[in-house]
């Protein structure tokens, strides 16, 4: 098997390609440049150094995060662009687990820490037990400070790596004694730890398609923040007055949409219904729709407008509907998904709901099946 895998977390850029469990080639350049100018060309160095081509990889792998916004993001892209044009899975490993298994063999605690700005760090606590690297602690964002305290009860080595050791390891070795501290060579993501992880994921089966990789910041940036605090996005029972603005957004969204009179229907004749719109920079951002039947909430249709995804109103909105059924006493919520939408499956996954049984060709316009999925109140 052959697997190669890439790190862009950190200021340093690196890849690395195993070859039936031996390491074949791995480049790192610490310059400090921007990774999108260099990501490509190293890819391509490290293949072709191993007397391969990139249709001959097996599985692709990258450092998922958490780490620099920007840099994961060109990570992200570089290997799912390729997977997706040679048809090959990949898998993301999260940037933490990279940093450890740096350090496989260590007897100790380990504790990555990758810089979060404002005295800030990103961590866990990770241990070896033989070749099986243990998280011990959630990764959390966590004042340096504070951190520290918390690692002062321990009595075993606590060996620290990451960037954020460039700026803490004067404090850390004055507070704890029992701190140690990676090599060079080791201090830094290594394509090669990558590489190493995605063969473990591979083998359990943990393997995704381009289009399921997902990054972990653990918190959002702070232009995130910033965004989210000057667009507020608030959820309401839908008005007649603006089924015309829910219609448009479902023609956007569907290739069989309902029709005005449809949503008419609902909101004005079916006492069963209860839609919900999500509002937000004054206009009408996403809908949601679903009947309340006995004991069972049924979700008719979900959809958010073009200009508004992936800024989490579909979560919300899922949230919310949730928050209906149990407040009105019901037990459980179905819904209908097309087989093929990833996304929406990944968002009522991560909402607690399961996929218990199709529906043959359930969608007129493709004959697509469907997948039923449920969650228990």
């Amino acid at each position: 098997m052959k697997v190669l895998a890439i790190d862009t977390s950190t200021v340093a850029a690196s890849a690395a390609l195993i070859q039936d469990g031996s390491l074949c080639c791995e480049y790192f350049l610490n310059d400090g440049k921007k990774h999108s100018e260099k990501i490509i060309s190293i890819i391509d160095y490290v293949i072709k150094s191993c007397g391969l081509e990139a249709k001959d990889i097996d599985v692709f792998s990258c450092s998922i995060g958490p780490g620099s916004f920007t840099g994961l993001r060109v990570g992200a892209s570089a290997i799912k662009g390729i997977a997706q044009a040679l048809g090959k899975p990949i898998t993301g490993i999260p940037t933490l687990e990279v940093l450890a298994y740096n350090l496989r063999g260590f007897k100790g605690l380990i504790c990555p820490i990758i810089d979060a700005q404002r005295e800030m760090v990103y961590s866990t606590l990770f241990r070896f037990e033989g070749d099986t690297l243990l998280k011990i602690k959630d990764f959390s964002a966590i004042v340096i400070d504070d951190l520290i305290c918390r690692l002062g009860p321990y009595d075993d080595d606590i060996a620290f790596l990451g960037d954020g050791v460039f700026l803490y390891q004067n404090k850390i070795k004055n507070s704890l004694k029992n701190a140690r501290f990676a090599d060079v060579g080791n201090i830094l993501p290594r394509a090669s730890s990558v590489a190493s992880l995605a063969i473990i994921k591979y083998k359990e089966g943990h393997l995704l398609w381009y289009n399921d990789l997902r990054l972990d910041y653990i918190r959002k940036s702070q232009a995130e923040v910033e965004y989210e605090k000057n667009h507020i996005v608030t959820i309401v029972n839908m008005k007649a007055e603006e089924i015309d603005e829910v219609v448009e957004i479902e023609g956007l969204s569907f290739n069989n949409p309902w029709s005005y009179e449809s949503f008419d229907f609902e909101i004005n004749k079916n006492n069963l219904s209860r839609y919900i719109v999500a509002k937000t920079d004054g206009r009408i951002a996403g809908y949601a729709g679903t009947w309340l039947v006995f004991d069972e909430m049924h979700v008719t249709n979900i959809a958010v407008h073009p200009d508004y995804r992936n800024r989490g109103i579909g979560n919300k909105l899922v949230e919310e509907i949730i928050n209906i059924a149990r407040e009105s006493g019901l037990k459980r919520i179905t819904l209908e998904v097309r087989n093929s939408n990833n996304q929406a499956i990944c968002l009522y996954e991560k909402n607690g709901f399961k996929a218990e049984g199709f529906r043959k060709k359930y969608y007129a316009d493709t004959g697509e099946d469907a997948i039923i999925m449920w969650k228990e109140l």
